[in-house]
């Protein structure tokens, strides 16, 4: 696995003469040398200890969180970065995954009732405690958890404010969602991205339709006559719901969903995680997007999408709000 950070060692020192009459000035050189070599290496070990952020792989990422999700019981998502964070102390910081590890960290992360039934997650306070770290663990914890904290899959992410801010502006009008229609924050989040191009599209900026809404009997606002593509070659005009803001097209996403029987009749409402409520909207034919072999393919999407920027930590917030 390739290693990502920028340090790779001290280069051979080669020589290139050696002055029988400066021999002395030459072992002086080396001493010095050798001083400065030396200073630059505990410099440069207090700065790792001491450094801002951590840069895992995609194929790293990629593991901690199907790790993260094999682990989440009953609809609770766990976080990756809290699995990584703690996987890191218990394996003398190194962040490959070791199988004697992931029960001990499952068991710190997940709360039980003194029956054993899953009730919710523990804080990462509280699951580090847990696992009864000393103080110089426990901060070492901490540490990996807020360095870990811009790693992606989407590596372009971290720095694209805009795509941030768009995030930002509505995944607490998602989580709220979530309360009142039981819609997971990452579905709302990334059918928005994926259905309004991070907010790009015609639709969304003219119209604040994030999710492509179509205006059928039911709807009585204004609308919006566009072209859409509806299967993987089919393009169409449809009238689309007209919105205020963002928030309202996110308000009514959530309501259309929670009325529309097909969704609850096709388990939506039942999916415990964001893998089962993705599927669940291309079941319920929320999008009929086909692969050029005519699979659809709207679920995938989705998951793509979640898994690529993280969404799936909003999820875990979402459910201990409900908990407070």
């Amino acid at each position: 696995m390739q290693y990502r950070g920028t340090y790779r060692g001290l280069n051979d020192i080669k020589k290139s003469y050696i002055d029988s009459k400066t021999n002395k000035l030459f072992l002086s050189l080396i001493f010095i040398m050798v001083l400065i070599g030396t200073t630059f290496i505990a410099t440069f070990n207090l700065k790792e200890k001491s450094k801002d952020e951590i840069h895992l792989s995609k194929d790293q990422i990629i593991s901690y969180i199907n790790l993260a999700d094999e682990l989440s019981k009953e609809g609770y998502q766990i976080n990756w970065q809290e699995v990584a964070a703690i996987n890191s102390v218990l394996n003398n910081e190194s962040f490959e995954i070791k199988e004697d590890n992931i029960s001990k960290i499952g068991e710190a992360l997940i709360k039980k009732d003194k029956n054993g039934k899953v009730i919710g997650i523990n804080t990462f306070k509280v699951s580090i405690k847990n696992l009864k770290f000393n103080s110089n663990q426990e901060e070492l914890a901490n540490n990996n958890l807020k360095a870990l904290e811009n790693n992606y899959i989407n590596e372009k992410l971290s720095k694209d404010e805009e795509k941030i801010e768009f995030i930002k502006n509505i995944y607490e009008v998602a989580i709220d969602n979530y309360k009142d229609y039981g819609i997971l924050p990452s579905i709302t989040i990334s059918q928005a991205i994926l259905e309004s191009g991070w907010g790009d599209s015609t639709l969304s900026e003219e119209y604040n339709n994030l999710f492509g809404i179509k205006a059928d009997n039911r709807w009585s606002g204004n609308t919006a006559e566009i072209e859409t593509k509806e299967n993987y070659d089919d393009v169409i005009v449809g009238a689309f719901r007209a919105y205020d803001n963002f928030k309202s097209s996110i308000r009514d996403h959530g309501k259309f969903l929670y009325e529309n029987e097909r969704y609850r009749n096709n388990g939506l409402f039942e999916g415990k995680n964001y893998k089962e409520q993705a599927q669940a909207l291309e079941d319920a034919g929320y999008s009929t997007t086909k692969d050029e072999e005519g699979n659809l393919i709207y679920a995938d999407k989705l998951i793509r999408v979640i898994q690529e920027n993280n969404l799936m930590l909003y999820d875990k917030i979402a459910k201990q709000s409900l908990n407070e």
